[in-house]
């Protein structure tokens, strides 16, 4: 043989991965769950993506939830999470699912080898798999629970079309019996690894088998709290049976890797297996949500800090909104609220109302996040503020005309390393570890006249934590700006 052909063809050899029958996870429900044939696949997975348009997003992609039955039922739900990656050039994939067939105490990274479908290999990313499995020992390697589950083998097709001229890793990644721990150590590990070019997927499917209205009750009540990425009131509801979600420690830790990364969310699209099918008696609900890092964030917040948000005109309707919102709650009549044309009321912003009877407290509700627009967050605060507070008596007709209304327009989170950074009368806290989380205003700290460290011990306490929970490395620690203003 030419000596030339020979050293080419031996630096092919060892420039080529080669895997064993062993180190590749063939496909275990190609056929079944979707179209076995290479061409009959490519051409389904298009045709779901050419059904919908790409969604404006104004940010950087963190994380996306698809669900994962058939193609039949949830393949064209599904295809409105992987649309919002064309143009995006992730190098590395962590996919996120429930364990259906195989129960095991921990979560399982699956770190060698290759999954195999029938559009072709998508290659393990062993560094990363094992730099998360280093994290906790509750990470371990199961490949048990990876052979027969189909919750991350259906979402490969989609990442290989949208990728298909580009290179990428994934880390299969399936959850066992899981414990409400394993979503904070979900959350550390991913917040440890995850990078740029970085993409997480959780694979999870909503409520199983209910009639269609239920089940849409129970999807709605849930998909709410995963859009105001709220992990203490989705675990709530999970608790209640107030929601249900097949996957729902993994949705729990992706909520609160993204609070930890200043992330939003937004539902793309919701439907339900009665929704295809059109038999509505017994279905399944599935989402696309995309969970993105806001583009303005970090200069929305500067602005705030730094000059005056509203103006004179802007606080009134506001104050209108708040008051109106107050009286319909408590008398059950329709309010007529002000036609909102401002653009600055328009944008989404967190915002806390807080109402006084006689100088004292009477009610304090607020949304941390900006998942609203600034009037429709006043207007839900508002009622919540008179009705909902469970430390207080819901609102009565004859206090209406003793409240006082203060209303405190929020900037974004920011997490801090160094409390030195916090400004007593400037900074309002929030302090979470795990599922507890608390906040106090900027004013409170003034009121009581506060110094940095007993504003940080009040703020443990309102989390229901020990007051010297702010040491402790696995709380976080967050600051916040806010405009106050009343009547």
């Amino acid at each position: 043989m030419n000596k030339i052909l020979l050293l080419a063809i031996i630096f092919i050899l060892c420039s080529c991965t080669v895997y064993s029958s062993e180190d590749i996870r063939k496909p275990a429900v190609a056929g079944a769950f979707y179209p076995e044939d290479k061409e009959a696949l490519a051409k389904k997975v298009d045709s779901f993506l050419a059904n919908v348009k790409k969604s404006d997003i104004k940010g950087n992609i963190l994380a996306i939830i698809a669900p994962h039955a058939g193609y039949e039922y949830s393949g064209q739900v599904a295809a409105y999470s992987f649309k919002q990656l064309e143009g995006t050039d992730f190098k590395k994939v962590i996919i996120i699912s429930p364990s259906h067939y195989v129960g095991f105490s921990g979560i399982s990274v699956y770190n060698k080898g290759a999954f195999k479908t029938p559009l072709g290999l998508v290659k393990i990313d062993e560094t990363l798999a094992n730099k998360i499995i280093e994290k906790n020992n509750r990470f371990i390697y199961y490949p048990e629970a990876h052979q027969k589950e189909h919750a991350i083998e259906v979402e490969l097709p989609f990442l290989q079309r949208v990728y298909k001229d580009k290179d990428f890793r994934i880390v299969p990644i399936a959850m066992g019996n899981p414990e409400a721990e394993d979503a904070r150590i979900l959350s550390d590990a991913l917040y440890d690894v995850m990078d740029k070019d970085t993409l997480l997927v959780i694979s999870a499917d909503l409520s199983h088998y209910y009639p269609y209205d239920k089940a849409v009750e129970l999807d709605t009540s849930g998909l709410s709290a995963v859009e105001k990425l709220d992990a203490g009131w989705l675990l709530s509801q999970l608790q209640e049976g107030k929601t249900e979600i097949d996957a729902p420690i993994a949705v729990l830790g992706m909520i609160m890797f993204a609070n930890r990364s200043g992330a939003k969310a937004s539902i793309i699209k919701y439907a339900n297996s009665g929704d295809v099918t059109g038999d509505k008696s017994r279905v399944v609900g599935y989402s696309s949500i995309i969970v993105y890092i806001p583009e303005d964030s970090e200069k929305k917040g500067e602005m705030i800090m730094k000059d005056e948000y509203l103006n004179k005109e802007e606080k009134k309707k506001l104050m209108e909104i708040a008051k109106l919102s107050v009286t319909e709650a408590v008398t059950g009549k329709r309010q007529f609220l002000p036609n909102v044309t401002e653009e600055r009321l328009k944008e989404n912003c967190g915002a806390f109302v807080t109402l006084k009877e006689n100088g004292q407290l009477r009610g304090c509700i607020g949304y941390i996040q900006a998942v609203k627009p600034l009037f429709e967050t006043v207007k839900d605060v508002a009622k919540s503020a008179a009705v909902n507070d469970y430390r207080f008596n819901p609102v009565t007709q004859e206090e209406l005309g003793k409240l006082e209304y203060e209303i405190s327009v929020l900037t974004p989170l920011k997490r801090i390393k160094d409390i030195n950074e916090i400004e007593v009368g400037k900074h309002g806290l929030v302090m979470k570890r795990g599922f507890d989380s608390g906040l106090l205003l900027p004013q409170v700290a003034t009121e009581y006249n506060w110094d940095r460290e007993t504003f940080l011990k009040e703020t443990c306490r309102k989390a229901g934590l020990p007051q010297d929970a702010w040491k402790d490395k696995s709380t976080e620690i967050y600051t916040f700006s806010a405009e106050v203003f009343g009547e």
